[in-house]
């Protein structure tokens, strides 16, 4: 083998090692986030997010501010910024009743 022989197989075991890296990052991404929803009556009154184990003190949260609902529905666990970019789309939709961030 002579030395350019070396140095191409040398760049595409790097570039093969950097595409395992990506591919194990972007598998390794915490899901940990959930998009829900607040309804008083049949209608929505609030799009919200937070960490999946914090739902119960999220909900109590909103309870304790003064927020009226009577159903909650969330979804799936995502990752942050997915359930961010959701929750703002849902908000400018929607327009629920207690929602001032996003709602323009």
């Amino acid at each position: 083998m002579n030395r350019e022989n070396i140095g191409s197989l040398i760049g595409k075991a790097a570039a093969i090692y950097f595409a395992f890296e990506v591919i194990n990052q972007l598998l390794t991404i915490e899901k940990d986030t959930i998009n829900y929803e607040l309804w008083y009556r049949g209608r929505l009154v609030y799009h919200g997010i937070c960490f999946e184990d914090r739902l119960d003190a999220r909900l109590y949260e909103h309870q304790y501010s003064g927020k009226v609902f009577d159903e909650c529905i969330f979804g799936e666990p995502t990752t942050q910024d997915r359930a961010k970019h959701i929750e703002q789309k849902r908000i400018r939709k929607d327009r629920p009743r207690y929602n001032v961030q996003h709602n323009f």
